[in-house]
């Protein structure tokens, strides 16, 4: 079984490395409490860093080093009430170092990351460590790294590993976070394929041109709306000018904002593209704005730095809205592509994976493009780019057009994604297509729900100060039980994504404790976090 590591998790690592990796650390057990925290970053309480580590034995084959992970999480980030501050450390992956055997495989070698990051944070805690854990990792390892103490934590499931982190950490708790997972799925391995057929009406492309004169460089921009109207479903802008400065793009829909921006380097050709799908019909709007190629002199400060190189790199007739010349303008041309939606018949499953869509039509002196749309209208992806519509570089398959994408999300029950099919010639007469589309099924929503409830779990037990503990769907564990037990914990918040906690598994665990809340849904622990934190992220 081969898995990726999900998103929150590589979330959660950069988001306690950037709290980390800028604090100067000279926190000591015995001075703790009345250490104030770092206040500016994106954490939601100030945070005060601990000179300690954590590492994770990464194993790609199965999930125990992600239950390991989060479980780790609220012993490496924790808020205290009594002093209102979080106390956190860095929480890693550990990987050995990757075997290269030439320089195109040193950037598949993760560890070179782990060990720069350890020589900053080694340097920041002067010279040493107070603590490092290391679970499923050998210590032999990691002995570059110096520590007073190490701990090593051994167990090959989630229910042992995050009982022995409870009990090193918490010598009791009144609470628990008590998460629903299990160990491995039977994971389904189903091919769906489904096909539209419809007809594409004969339709011209429509071209606009307009002139927009030079923005002062680094102020503001210049605007020019102009209209889209039906049937025009894609569009692409160009812009270009004479050089000499360097300008930047954006596209506007007026009833969205920003669609599309472009920002290519000033030594490129002087010639900037956007595009977007067409979402409304009506006003649009493109901003050009102008970047200056120096630096700001320390010297002479910005502004007048600013203006001494628009002077400098401008003749006189680029200089309109300082001193009244004629001006320069850049020429823009909207290019409007004609077309038709075709929503997708069926609703995409849990663990979309492996996506696949194919436009085929019968008249070879036609160009179709198409833009796959989410189901609020989002482009996710298109089979041509806007430089290559442009250049007409890409290499051309007559009657054919492909998109593939890694994954897709499930559809709430009632809507679709859809298809934006659009002409990039001139259509003549009617032409009949067939849209084929197949997706691969490779994750279960008991899979996604198990792991939704630790990767939530964790977080809820990291504001609570309280351990992560994880209870099987069908069985109590004996070391979860005991470790409940022997922390003394009174009140038990139970994540149980999707319900599938046997009602005898719960009664049992209210025998003894009390089931102080019970979370079922993600919107209920959504809110919970964001109630506690009175913050929406």
């Amino acid at each position: 079984m081969i898995k990726k590591l999900f998103s929150r998790l590589v979330a959660l690592s950069i988001i306690i490395i950037m709290l980390l990796s800028s604090i100067p650390t000279f926190v000591l057990a015995d001075n703790i409490i009345s250490v104030k925290g770092f206040t500016k970053g994106v954490s939601w309480k100030p945070v005060v860093p601990i000179k300690k580590v954590t590492f994770v034995n990464f194993d790609e084959n199965s999930y125990i080093d992600d239950y390991a992970y989060l479980a780790a999480i609220p012993t490496a980030v924790f808020y205290d009430k009594n002093t209102g501050q979080i106390y956190s450390h860095p929480l890693l992956f550990y990987q050995a170092p990757y075997p290269i055997t030439n320089d195109t495989q040193r950037s598949l070698d993760d560890r070179k990351g782990i060990n720069y990051f350890m020589e900053d944070w080694i340097s920041y805690c002067n010279g040493k460590l107070d603590g490092m854990t290391l679970i499923n990792v050998d210590k032999n390892k990691v002995r570059q790294w110096a520590s007073k103490n190490i701990t090593s934590i051994e167990g090959n499931d989630p229910y042992s590993i995050a009982s022995k982190l409870a009990l090193h950490d918490w010598s009791y708790s009144d609470n628990a976070v008590l998460a629903v997972i299990n160990k491995t799925f039977n994971r389904p391995d189903s091919v769906f394929y489904g096909k539209i057929t419809g007809t594409f009406p004969a339709y011209n492309i429509k071209h606009q041109h307009f002139e927009v004169g030079y923005p002062a460089i680094g102020i503001g921009a210049r605007y020019h709306s102009f209209d889209i109207e039906e049937p025009a479903k894609y569009t692409v802008v160009k812009m270009s000018w004479k050089g000499g400065i360097d300008l930047d793009l954006q596209l506007y829909d007026d009833k969205l904002g920003m669609v599309d921006a472009s920002a290519g380097d000033y030594r490129d050709p002087p010639i900037e593209i956007t595009a977007s799908y067409v979402h409304d019909y009506g006003n649009w709007e493109v901003g050009i704005t102008a970047v200056p190629k120096k630096s700001y002199s320390p010297v002479k400060g910005k502004m007048e730095t600013l203006f001494e190189n628009y002077f400098k790199n401008s003749s006189k007739n680029d200089i309109v809205p300082l001193i009244g010349k004629k001006e320069k303008t850049a020429d823009v041309d909207v290019l409007l592509y004609p077309g038709v939606d075709v929503t997708l018949k069926d609703p995409t499953p849990f663990g979309c994976r492996n996506v696949n869509f194919t436009l085929k039509w019968n008249n070879p002196n036609v160009e179709l493009g198409f833009t796959v749309l989410s189901p609020s209208g989002a482009e996710i992806a298109s089979s041509i780019s806007k430089k290559d519509i442009i250049s007409g570089e890409e290499e051309k398959k007559e009657g054919v057009a492909y998109v593939e994408i890694d994954t897709l999300g499930e559809c709430q029950k009632g809507v679709n994604y859809s298809i934006g099919i659009f002409a990039l010639n001139n259509v003549s007469q009617p032409v009949e297509y067939e849209l084929e589309y197949s997706w691969h099924q490779k994750f279960s929503r008991f899979e996604g729900e198990c792991l939704s409830s630790a990767a939530n779990g964790a977080i809820l037990a990291s504001v609570l100060n309280a351990p992560l503990l994880y209870v099987s769907p069908s069985s109590l564990p004996d070391v979860t039980e005991k470790t409940l037990f022997k922390l003394g914990v009174k009140n038990i918040y139970l994540v149980n994504l999707g319900n599938h906690l046997s009602s005898s598994v719960k009664k049992k665990i209210s025998e003894f404790h009390k089931i102080k809340k019970e979370y079922r849904k993600p919107i209920e622990i959504y809110s919970e976090i964001m109630k506690l934190t009175s913050k929406k992220d």
